[in-house]
């Protein structure tokens, strides 16, 4: 949500006198819309040409909202964008992933390149393609990051079939 979607969300929310619950409801509205963007995005890192890599990585800058998997710790968007001026796609995205995230990357025939990613504390692994290293590494973590959310909405009595998102 941007600052002005959620100072309008605000000043409706007070005029009405909402509710808490009523608020609930709002923002889990909010975080399918968010979640429908990000696998949207990773359609369109698996169909991207090696030419658009820099743009899928700020478009992710911008999906993600400047922070790192777990919400928590911003993200240094002044070094990643000074590596993408440079044309250093996959530096900007292990920078976007962190340190602390286990992933492993394969390359095919047909400039097909897979990425598995496995969250800080997740059981489940995450897998995505893309034409690139880079794109490939950039949909894993964004399956990771989708992952979390689809466990996170779910009660923990709830099991989830399987918070991996294949692209083939």
């Amino acid at each position: 949500m941007t600052l002005g979607q959620v100072w309008g969300l605000w000043r409706t929310l007070r005029t009405r006198k909402t509710t808490i619950r009523q608020w609930q409801v709002l923002r889990v509205g909010s975080d399918r819309v968010h979640a429908r963007r990000l696998r949207d995005f990773l359609h369109d890192c698996a169909g991207s040409a090696a030419c658009e890599e820099i743009d899928r990585i700020r478009e992710a800058l911008h999906l993600l909202s400047g922070s790192g998997v777990d919400g928590a710790v911003p993200l240094d968007r002044v070094r990643i964008n000074a590596m993408l001026d440079c044309g250093a796609g996959m530096s900007a995205v292990l920078e976007i992933i962190g340190p602390d995230m286990p992933f492993m990357l394969s390359r095919g025939g047909h400039d097909t390149c897979l990425a598995t990613v496995v969250p800080p504390g997740g059981s489940e692994e995450a897998i995505a393609e893309g034409s690139t290293l880079a794109l490939a590494m950039l949909a894993g973590h964004v399956a990771a990051v989708l992952a979390k959310g689809e466990r996170g909405a779910h009660a923990a009595d709830v099991p989830l079939a399987s918070a991996s998102i294949r692209l083939h």
